[in-house]
């Protein structure tokens, strides 16, 4: 039998995830999407930002940029010790639960990036979350441990060394761990199924050229969750 606490690769999609970016919680539910209309096989797997800020520090970010990070990185160890003790499919389910007490919530205070970010700071409670997806709440107790804090790291390497280093949340493997990996795409709306789908193809069809690297713009909207609608509300109304 297989270590449930290792990666397989025999899955058709590898998603590298860290629970407090928004835009990896909203490519997650368009890869979910495809999954279901394409019968995708998709592994949810670690990358931590809070790692893969350690050598660029947090000087030019926002407060409570490094807390919020932390927050991510207990909540990636509780994912971890769900992997080791009950298998990859725990895991999604886990990420799941966590992305919509996240995300899919009321805005906080004003809904400013100020007050999302202090919320995310103080982080939010986990036993009810593994309640929500039946799984024991003494999983809770890794969040404050660095018992897996190595497979974090590991992880948070292994999807740099497939999409290269000046990238962050989501990455995205496809027929793993040889095939090509990239980070993104990322996305504000979820699309309908036809446009997820073709979505989805198109994507395939870029990165599966050697030559392809990047396609990006810097414009971007507010990703289109609950958590953000009244920052969202706001920036539509100023452009």
């Amino acid at each position: 039998m297989s270590d449930a606490s290792t990666p397989s690769h025999t899955a058709d999609v590898e998603f590298f995830f860290d629970p407090v970016c928004p835009f990896c919680w909203q490519t997650s539910q368009w890869v979910r999407q495809v999954a279901r209309l394409r019968d995708l096989d998709v592994r949810w797997r670690f990358i931590s930002l809070r790692f893969l800020n350690e050598p660029i520090g947090y000087d030019d970010l926002p407060a409570n940029y490094p807390e919020a990070h932390a927050q991510g990185t207990r909540l990636l160890r509780v994912a971890a010790a769900t992997r080791a003790a009950h298998g990859h499919e725990a895991v999604g389910r886990l990420y799941r639960a966590m992305g919509e007490a996240i995300w899919e919530v009321d805005p906080p205070g004003d809904g400013s990036f100020p007050a999302i970010l202090e919320r995310h700071a103080q982080g939010i409670a986990i036993e009810p979350i593994l309640s929500a997806v039946e799984l024991p709440t003494d999983l809770a107790q890794a969040a404050d441990s660095t018992e897996y804090d190595q497979v974090l790291r590991d992880e948070t390497a292994e999807a740099l060394s497939r999409a290269g280093d000046d990238v962050g949340t989501p990455i995205i493997s496809l027929s793993p761990p040889d095939g090509p990996a990239f980070f993104g795409p990322v996305i504000s709306d979820l699309p309908s199924d036809e446009d997820a789908v073709e979505l989805w193809d198109a994507m395939v069809t870029l990165s599966k050229w050697p030559g392809f690297a990047e396609l990006k713009r810097s414009l971007r909207t507010i990703p289109d969750i609950r958590s953000m609608a009244r920052l969202r509300d706001r920036s539509t109304t100023a452009a």
